[in-house]
């Protein structure tokens, strides 16, 4: 498939997404994320890499410093090309903004936005989602059991202030399910010969 197909395919779905109206008081909020490679293949034509999301998560449980390389001065660079997942935040049941941003149309429902992120991450793949998949999907995202599921997860595991807080958080959830982080790397010093 084309870039210009996927793209115009990327752009149908986006279409779909209301605008919250950002204050750009959410940088915070911007972590590790999944998104289509045409997606990531995108940000990257502006000049940005992001990370996969298991690396930058790995990063984070190493206690490293985490922020999402499209932010600059606070402000989403990218913001034109900004995957999905970015476009859901504020947008979506499961994703309100904490700052209080909300689409004039409301939020979408937790099953729409999550059938939007699914076809998104599905553009350009060759065997695509079948029909029946999809409807096992939106069935799965419209049981109210599994969205308290999800919008718990949601809210109970948002990024916390500073890097520290989030080693913090994620070694508690590890510890909670009988896991231990991996420790912080020692850094390296180098000796000097002569």
């Amino acid at each position: 498939m084309k870039r210009s197909e996927m793209d115009a395919q990327l752009q149908a779905l986006y279409d779909q997404v209301p605008q919250p109206g950002c204050k750009g008081l959410c940088s915070d909020s911007c972590g590790p994320i999944g998104m289509n490679p045409r997606e990531r293949q995108r940000i990257r034509e502006r000049g940005v890499t992001i990370p996969h999301h298991e690396d930058a998560l790995l990063q984070m449980a190493q206690g490293e410093d985490y922020s999402c390389p499209a932010l600059k001065d606070g402000q989403c660079s990218v913001y034109e090309v900004r995957p999905m997942l970015c476009r859901l935040w504020g947008a979506a049941e499961a994703m309100p903004c904490p700052h209080g941003c909300q689409p004039d149309e409301g939020l979408l429902s937790d099953t729409k936005g999550s059938v939007l992120l699914a076809q998104s991450l599905d553009v350009g793949n060759p065997q695509g989602f079948t029909a029946e998949q999809m409807d096992r999907l939106e069935r799965r995202m419209g049981d109210p059991k599994f969205q308290r599921t999800v919008k718990d997860y949601v809210q109970n595991n948002r990024r916390v202030a500073t890097p520290d807080q989030a080693v913090e958080h994620w070694q508690g959830k590890a510890a909670e399910h009988g896991m231990q982080t991996p420790a912080r790397p020692k850094k390296k010093t180098r000796r000097r010969r002569g």
